[in-house]
């Protein structure tokens, strides 16, 4: 190898980044560590560093801190300004996404549930969580809550193959008003990451929705997470306010 720096860095970069194109690394795959590169191409840390942190900075790899780098998966832009339903129905846009259902059933609304329904404490909401898949990868857990005063039988009627907003406009006629989102960080818990195909400790968006009907009924409450290293939000401004689509 030459000694160059410059050329030693780009063929590290170049190395690392036709290992992840065969599939030689694989997506959530630990890159070997820094010290392994090091004695492999008998260069300095920094040399190896600053290869690393090219393709950080591309997206093509990702960091957790005491745990090593990681291989990213592509990321996904959802976008606010386009006509399309924010949050994990935005992947829907070129056909529907694929889930799996982990749980459906009712259960009574306690005081935060109730709040965020804008129903009585006690009342009966009916939960479905699903996982969602995109390039039959996991992207995100997606739990989604329905008061049985809203729509009665959607335990029934929700399916593995139906998008969930195909279902409230087509099936129940259901006219989608207004949608308020909040996008948090968070950090998966074991439980999630072994779900999710990540480590524990991985970032993860939470999204935090509640959907009004246009006539002003308040039909469901979601709490959703999606993986940090799977997706992006962009967001279209004009005259310092964010475009409806």
């Amino acid at each position: 190898m030459s000694s160059q720096p410059d050329l030693l860095y780009a063929q590290i970069e170049h190395d690392l980044r036709q290992r992840i194109i065969s599939g030689d690394l694989s997506i959530g795959e630990k890159i070997p560590t820094e010290i392994e590169l090091c004695e492999k191409y008998s260069v300095s840390r920094i040399t190896v560093r600053r290869a690393i942190q090219n393709l950080v900075d591309e997206g093509i790899l990702y960091r957790l801190r005491g745990r090593g780098t990681f291989v990213s998966a592509p990321k996904r832009e959802i976008r606010k300004g386009m006509k399309s339903h924010f949050g994990y129905h935005a992947f829907s846009e070129n056909g529907p996404t694929p889930c799996r259902f982990l749980e459906k059933r009712l259960l009574a609304a306690d005081e935060k549930l109730a709040r965020k329904l804008d129903i009585g404490v006690g009342e009966e909401v009916q939960l479905v969580k699903r996982l969602m898949f995109e390039d039959n990868l996991p992207i995100g857990i997606d739990e989604v809550y329905i008061p049985v005063s809203v729509i009665p039988d959607f335990l029934d009627a929700i399916r593995e193959d139906v998008h969930l907003y195909e279902l409230l406009e087509d099936h129940y006629t259901i006219q989608v008003g207004v949608e308020e989102i909040k996008i948090d960080v968070t950090i998966a818990r074991e439980d999630e990451a072994k779900l999710l195909s990540c480590i524990s400790g991985a970032p993860l968006f939470l999204l935090d929705k509640t959907m009004c009907a246009k006539d002003g009924t308040l039909v469901h409450y979601s709490r959703s997470l999606l993986r940090g290293d799977r997706a992006s939000f962009v967001f279209s401004i004009q005259d310092g306010c964010i475009l409806e689509g």
